[in-house]
């Protein structure tokens, strides 16, 4: 009986480590995604600043 709920104890908390990595995984993939479009959204306003600054 022991030896039982220790493999089902065992099995539960590898697929819970799973779920976290892959979830996590998704997550900073996401993240990485956002970063590039505001980097790309800034410099666009970098741009057009620099033009403002210049018909000035």
């Amino acid at each position: 009986m022991k030896s039982k709920f220790l493999i089902y104890a065992l099995l539960f908390t590898t697929l819970l480590i799973i779920f976290q990595y892959v979830n996590s995984k998704q997550i900073i993939e996401k993240y990485e995604t956002d970063i590039k479009k505001f980097k790309i959204k800034i410099e666009k306003l970098k741009a057009e600043n620099i033009e403002m600054k210049s018909q000035i």
